[in-house]
């Protein structure tokens, strides 16, 4: 039982750490942070055996391509 807790809490931090909350698409140009959503929503859509990797896949791209953006 504290075996599956302990599993349970580890995956809730996993999950926090994919979090695309400190990727603020408002401060770069609207067409390229608009491709950048476009293009994190079609990643995080995909079926996957492994959902938590691909989350952290998906965010590190939306990151780059939000950093590619030139600013508002």
């Amino acid at each position: 039982m504290k075996y599956a807790i302990a599993v349970i809490a580890g995956m809730g931090m996993l999950a926090g750490c994919a979090s695309t909350s400190n990727i603020d698409l408002s401060k770069v140009e609207s067409a390229c942070g608009q491709t950048c959503s476009a293009n994190y929503s079609q990643c995080v859509s995909k079926f996957t055996f492994f959902p938590l990797e691909t989350q952290h896949q998906c965010t590190d791209a939306l990151r780059l391509c939000a950093q590619s953006c030139p600013p508002r």
